[in-house]
C-alpha cells in the first residue's frame, strides 16, 4: 500500500466518528462569555457547556502562510461557538464532508466545561493524532463531555499539518519562513490562549495538562522541547507518541524535492504562497528519498525553534518541572497491519532498523527475546511487535528514564493491555479514555470499551488535578530506574514491575544513546 493510500485510509477512519452531528442532542443556548478579545456564546448540551470553533490565531494563509501563528485580532460581535470550525488541510484523500471541511481559517479550538462560573478547575488540552498529516480536534471521538462531567475543562484544537505545518523552508527562504515546526508552534499558541482565556470558562491557568495520542503524543513531547512553551503547562501525558524528529539536513533534502516538484526556486516566497494547499498532498508520494530510507516525511525538525531532540530533552533537564504520565499500547503495530501496511517496507521499519544499527542491537536476538517473553507470538508477530515497540515504546521508556533521573517532578508509566477482539491491545485503543467509543469502525469488535475508558479517565483526571494518577481503588507508584513500576491498564489497573525486561535489556544501547545524533 502506498503511503498516500494508507494515510487516506487512516484519515477516513480517524474522522469517521466526526461525521456524527450534534443534531438531535438536548441543547440550550449558553451564556455569553466575555473574553479579553471578544465575546463568545456556546451551547449547553447534556448538562455540559460547549464552545466550538473558537479562533485562537489568524488564518495561516496568504501573508501569514509558513510563518509562526499570529494571535487572533479582537472582534466586536458575539461569536456563535455552536459548531466546529474548518479543519486544517489534510494530506491524503477521504477528507472533506458537510460536517468537517478543510479550510484556511482552521486555527480554532473547542472547549467543554461543567460550569463557566466555576473557579480553579483543572484544564486538559488534547493534541489529536494522525501522524502530523491528518486529524482534527473536531472528531467526535474527542468530544470532551465525559471529562467535563468529571470536573475538567477540556480543550481540543486544530494545528497545521503536513507541508503547512512541517515543511522545512528556512534555508531556502530565511527570515522566519518555514522553521519546520509550525504545527508545534500552533500548539504552543493554544497554550498561550488558554493562559489568557481559560478562567472565563472556569479553568485554572496554573493547572494545565497537555495530553495527546500517536502524532498528538509526539506533539506533546515536541512542545516540551520547543522554545516558548516554558511556564505554559504543568503536566503532560504523551500517549503512544512516536517522538521522531528530523535533522535539518534531511528536512532540507525533502524541501528541495518539494520545490522541484512545484517548479519553485529558493527565495520565491510569493510563488510558494500562491500554491494551493491541495498541491502538497498531490506531491506527497514524490517526497520519498531512497538514500534516506523512506523516512516519515513531516516531522518536527531539530532546528532553532526546537534545538534538542524531544527524546533527549529530559536528559538536558528540559521539562524537569513537569509531572509526567507516559506510556504505550502493548500491541502498537497491530493497527497498521490491519489497515494493510506492509511493516517491512514502511517508515516504521526504516526507523527501527536505523535505531537498531545505531545501538548495535542484534535483530535476531531481539526477536528471540520477544518470543521468550511472549510465547504466544510467532516469528512474524514478534517482528511486528519489535517494530511497533521501537517506534513507540522505546522512546517512551527513554523519556521516562530520563525524566525520573534528572527531574524532581513525578514520573508515572503505563502499558495499555485491554484487548479488542480483532486487534489485541493495538495502537489508538487508548482513545477509549474519552468514553466515546473507538476511532476506527469495528475496532473493538463486539466488546464494549466503556469500562476501560472509565477506569483510564479516572486516573487521567486525578493526574490532571493533583499530579498523581492514583485512584481510591489503586495506589499508582512512581516510575524509577530500579523497579520500573508500570501500571497495566485494562478494565482494572494492575501493577507490573519492569514488564518485558528481556526486550528492554536487549535494546539497552538504543535506549542509552543520544538520539539527536541519529536524527530519528
Amino acid at each position: 500500500m502506498r503511503r498516500r493510500e494508507f494515510l487516506g485510509t487512516l484519515s477516513a477512519s480517524l474522522l469517521a466518528g466526526s461525521l456524527m452531528s450534534c443534531a438531535g442532542e438536548d441543547s440550550l443556548t449558553g451564556p455569553v462569555i466575555n473574553l479579553p478579545k471578544g465575546r463568545v456564546r456556546g451551547k449547553i448540551v447534556n448538562g455540559v457547556h460547549r464552545y466550538l470553533g473558537v479562533p485562537y490565531a489568524e488564518a495561516p494563509f496568504d501573508q501569514n502562510r509558513f510563518i509562526a501563528p499570529i494571535a487572533r485580532a479582537p472582534w466586536e460581535y458575539i461569536f456563535e461557538a455552536d459548531r466546529y470550525g474548518f479543519i486544517c488541510p489534510q494530506t491524503g484523500p477521504g477528507v472533506g464532508t458537510d460536517s468537517l471541511v478543510e479550510g484556511e481559517d482552521c486555527l480554532n479550538l473547542n472547549i467543554w466545561t461543567p460550569d463557566p462560573g466555576a473557579k480553579g478547575l483543572p484544564v486538559m488540552i488534547w493534541a489529536h493524532g494522525g501522524g502530523q498529516v491528518t486529524g482534527t480536534g473536531a472528531s467526535a471521538v474527542y468530544d470532551g463531555t465525559h471529562f467535563a462531567k468529571e470536573g475538567v475543562v477540556l480543550v481540543t484544537n486544530n494545528r497545521r499539518l503536513g507541508a503547512e505545518g512541517y515543511l522545512y523552508l528556512s534555508e531556502a527562504f530565511g527570515n522566519g519562513i518555514g522553521p519546520g515546526n509550525l504545527g508545534i508552534l500552533d500548539q504552543i499558541e493554544v497554550l498561550r490562549w488558554v493562559q489568557e482565556n481559560i478562567e472565563a470558562f472556569g479553568g485554572d491557568p496554573n493547572n494545565v495538562t497537555l495530553f495527546g495520542e500517536s502524532g498528538g503524543g509526539a506533539t506533546v513531547q515536541a512542545v516540551v522541547a520547543t522554545k516558548g512553551s516554558e511556564g505554559l503547562l504543568h503536566r503532560v501525558i504523551p500517549q503512544s507518541g512516536g517522538h521522531a524528529a528530523q535533522r535539518p539536513e534531511t528536512a532540507n533534502q525533502l524541501m528541495q524535492i518539494a520545490l522541484e516538484q512545484l517548479s519553485i526556486k529558493p527565495g520565491e516566497l510569493d510563488a510558494l504562497r500562491a500554491v494551493h494547499w491541495s498541491e502538497f498532498s498531490k506531491i506527497y508520494d514524490s517526497l520519498q528519498v531512497p538514500e534516506l530510507g523512506n523516512p516519515q516525511t513531516y516531522l518536527p525538525v531539530i532546528s532553532e525553534s526546537m534545538p534538542v531532540h524531544p527524546v533527549d530533552a529530559p536528559y538536558q533537564g528540559i521539562g524537569s518541572d513537569l509531572d509526567y504520565l507516559i506510556g504505550t499500547c502493548r500491541d502498537e503495530a497491530n493497527l497498521f497491519t490491519m489497515l494493510g501496511m506492509e511493516l517491512e517496507n514502511s517508515p516504521f521499519s526504516f526507523r527501527a532498523e536505523t535505531l537498531l544499527r545505531a545501538g548495535n542491537a542484534d535483530r535476531e536476538e531481539l526477536i528471540n527475546a520477544y518470543r521468550q517473553a511472549r510465547p504466544e507470538l510467532d516469528e512474524n508477530d514478534a517482528k511486528a511487535a519489535l517494530i511497533g515497540d521501537v517506534w513507540f515504546r522505546v522512546p517512551s521508556i527513554r523519556i521516562a528514564e530520563g525524566h525520573s533521573k534528572f527531574s524532581k517532578s513525578r514520573t508515572f508509566m503505563y502499558l495499555f493491555t485491554w484487548e479488542s477482539q480483532l486487534l489485541g491491545a493495538a495502537h489508538a485503543l487508548d482513545i477509549a479514555v474519552f468514553g466515546n467509543g473507538m476511532p476506527f469502525p469495528g475496532m473493538a469488535g463486539f466488546k464494549s470499551s466503556e469500562t476501560v475508558g472509565t477506569t483510564m479517565r479516572k486516573a487521567w483526571v486525578n493526574f490532571a488535578r493533583t499530579g498523581n494518577p492514583s485512584t481510591p481503588e489503586f495506589n499508582w507508584p512512581e516510575y524509577e530506574g530500579q523497579n520500573r513500576f508500570t501500571v497495566s491498564i485494562d478494565e482494572e489497573l494492575t501493577l507490573l514491575e519492569d514488564p518485558y525486561r528481556h526486550q528492554r535489556e536487549a535494546l539497552g544501547e538504543v535506549l542509552a544513546m543520544n538520539w539527536q545524533d541519529r536524527g530519528v
